[in-house]
Formats: C-alpha cells, sequence, structure tokens
C-alpha cells in the first residue's frame, strides 16, 4: 500500500533524475516519475509516461520529455512528439518540423484505432507550425468520422487564432452533420472559433450569423454528449456580447450537467463553472463549484479521484487555491479500498502531476504549525 509519507520519501531518498541540460523538475514532478518508474510495464504505465512527458513540456523540459518518449508505442511517442513540435519555439523551427516527420512514421506504424488519433494529433501540429495546407489535408483525410471531425474542428480552432478565416470555413463546411455519430457537435465548435474570429476583427453581423447556425445544431432535447458543444457555443455568444444568448445556451448546458447520474457529473459541472467564470458570472461558478464539491462524497473512490482533479484544476482557476490543494491531497491520501496497488500508484501519479501544473515547486504536504 502506498501512504502518503511513503509517496514524499520518493522525492528524498536516493531519487535522481536527468534533466538533459534543461530546468530541473519541482519536487512533485520527481516524486510522479519515481512513481511512475517503479510500476511495471503496462498499458497503464505507458500511459502515466506520456502524461509526465505532456508536463514536461508544458515546463519547457523538452529534451527530458523527448527522452522519455523514446521507448514509448508509436501512438504514444507520436502524441508526445507532436505536442513537443507545437511548444517549441520559433528558432526551434527546423527541429519541430523534424517531429512532424518522426510522427508521421510513427503513423504509419499505428494499425489499430490509434491510427485515426495520430492523424487528428498531427494535423493539429501541422496548423500550429504555420503548415496550413498540410494540416487542412491530413484533418479531411482523418480515415474515422469521428476523429475526422474532431481534427477539422481543433484545425478551424488554430486557423481561427490565426485570423485563417476563408481556410477556416471551408475546413467547417467540410464536417458532417451527421446525428449517428454526432459530428454536429464538433461543427458547432468549429462555427464558433470562427465567430471568435470574425468578432475580434470587428465583423459583428458575421461572427452573429454563424453563431445563429452554430446554435441551431444543437439539439432541442440535448443527451449528455452535448455539453462540449453547448458550452462552446454559449462561450462564443458571451465574449461576442450575446450576454442573453450566452447566459440562456449555458444555463441549459448546466441543467443537462447536473442532471448527469455518473461520476463524469462533476467534471461537466465544473466545466460548465468554468465558462461562467470566462464570462464574469463569478457567483453563479462560484454556486456551481460547490455544488461539485458536495457531488464528490456520493462517487465511489475509485472513481472520485479524476473527477477531484478536474475540480482542482477549475477551483484553482476561480482562485480558491486552498481548496485546490486540499482536493488534490485528498487524493493522494485516499485509500479507495478494493482496487490494486498498480491503481492506486496511477492516481498518486496523477494527482501529483496536477500539483505540480498548478503549485510548481511548492511542497504536497501541510506545513504543521
Amino acid at each position: 500500500m502506498f501512504h502518503f509519507v511513503a509517496i514524499l520519501m520518493f522525492a528524498l531518498v536516493g531519487l535522481t533524475f536527468a534533466s538533459h541540460g534543461e530546468t530541473a523538475p519541482p519536487l512533485a514532478l520527481k516524486t510522479a516519475i519515481a512513481l511512475a518508474d517503479s510500476s511495471r510495464a503496462s498499458d497503464s504505465g505507458e500511459e502515466l509516461q506520456q502524461e509526465i512527458c505532456f508536463e514536461l513540456i508544458r515546463r519547457g523540459d523538452f529534451a527530458a520529455a523527448k527522452a522519455r518518449a523514446t521507448p514509448l508505442p508509436a501512438f504514444r511517442h507520436a502524441a508526445v512528439v507532436l505536442e513537443l513540435a507545437g511548444r517549441l519555439p520559433k528558432a526551434r523551427r527546423a527541429e519541430a518540423e523534424q517531429l512532424v516527420v518522426a510522427a508521421h512514421t510513427d503513423q504509419e506504424l499505428t494499425l489499430d484505432w490509434h491510427k485515426s488519433r495520430v492523424s487528428r494529433l498531427l494535423a493539429v501540429a501541422q496548423a500550429r507550425l504555420g503548415l496550413l495546407e498540410s494540416a487542412a489535408k491530413t484533418a479531411r483525410e482523418v480515415p474515422d468520422t469521428e476523429d475526422r471531425a474532431f481534427a477539422l474542428r481543433d484545425v478551424v480552432r488554430e486557423l481561427s487564432r490565426r485570423d485563417e478565416v476563408a481556410l477556416a470555413r471551408g475546413l467547417a463546411d467540410a464536417i458532417e452533420e451527421n446525428r449517428r455519430y454526432g459530428t454536429y457537435r464538433q461543427k458547432a465548435g468549429a462555427l464558433s472559433a470562427i465567430a471568435l474570429a470574425l468578432h475580434q476583427r470587428g465583423d459583428r453581423a458575421g461572427a452573429e450569423a454563424l453563431l445563429i447556425q452554430a446554435a441551431a445544431l444543437l439539439p432541442k432535447k440535448p443527451g449528455w454528449s452535448d455539453g462540449e458543444a453547448l458550452r462552446d457555443v454559449a462561450a462564443a455568444q458571451l465574449a461576442c456580447g450575446q450576454i442573453d444568448a450566452g447566459r440562456e445556451l449555458l444555463a441549459r448546458a448546466e441543467m443537462l450537467a447536473r442532471g448527469i447520474a455518473g461520476a463524469w457529473r462533476v467534471s461537466e459541472m465544473s466545466a460548465v463553472a468554468k465558462v461562467w467564470l470566462a464570462g464574469g458570472e463569478r457567483e453563479r461558478a462560484l454556486s456551481l463549484i460547490q455544488e461539485s464539491e458536495k457531488a464528490l462524497v456520493s462517487i465511489s473512490p475509485t472513481e472520485r479521484a479524476p473527477e477531484s482533479l478536474t475540480l482542482a484544476r477549475v477551483q484553482h482557476t476561480a482562485g480558491n487555491t486552498n481548496a485546490a490543494r486540499a482536493l488534490i491531497r485528498a487524493v493522494l491520501t485516499d485509500d479507495a479500498g478494493g482496487d490494486d496497488a498498480e491503481a492506486k500508484r496511477a492516481r498518486q501519479v496523477r494527482a501529483l502531476l496536477v500539483w505540480a501544473e498548478l503549485f510548481g515547486d511548492e511542497a504536497v504536504a501541510e506545513r504543521k504549525l
């Protein structure tokens, strides 16, 4: 059994980490690395290594992330190097393009459903590097219908950030309004991103027209899987000054989230709260955050951890940093009972990674007064 004290000892006794000349990781990240490295080889262990790579990239520890990704399976290696390619500074553009080439090789080595997922990530990385025509081509050619819709939406978002509105609109039009696969959701998200770009240009009429089109795609009786699309459109409406429409749609998303019976109710309510915060509706957001905290109690211990970490991020966004710390510490100390050592290890690694993301070098253990 892993205890909280034992977790901290990983960071204090005989722990070394090769940072390849870049910034040494904070204590929480070092501890997460030690725990993950002590895990047996498995799909779960490889997933944890991938998540560690993402945190290293977020911190700017690019060489460490690249080295740690080397032994991962092709589809996980591709995910890491493409994230790295999109984060490298402009001065390292040649290296970024080499990483994209490496991801193409990984894509060829990936044979199952992960192949579509790699294609999706590849399209986004190309867009981030300004390889716009290549990104558009890659996104259009993703073999899986749902992954293709996600790829097109994600590339549209990147193009919109770059104010490449014409190309973005062409890709948004390419997203099928497929009710069976739910791809109308990705189309609504794509149109919302373009509307934001138009609004920033000063084209309020164009933005309003696209938001009307996006809202019309949403079902009158949405299911729980429609939550993200509702939030996308509502957030764009609020940002474009359509306050009443945005509030009404986000209230629908909130009602939908509250009605979810599964553990992911907390994550969905947290996501809605984040949009309320961005829209300046702090009191409404805090009320929903408080309800999410209460909902954690009714969730089984094994399902509670990921929901707690999602809520911790939103608490941090809201400025409730002590509440965020308490949620992460609760995951680290919680004994879920029936699950095995590997499952506990995975929970603790992910909790430490969120701590490193939010609090950096700050010690995890509470100080005794």
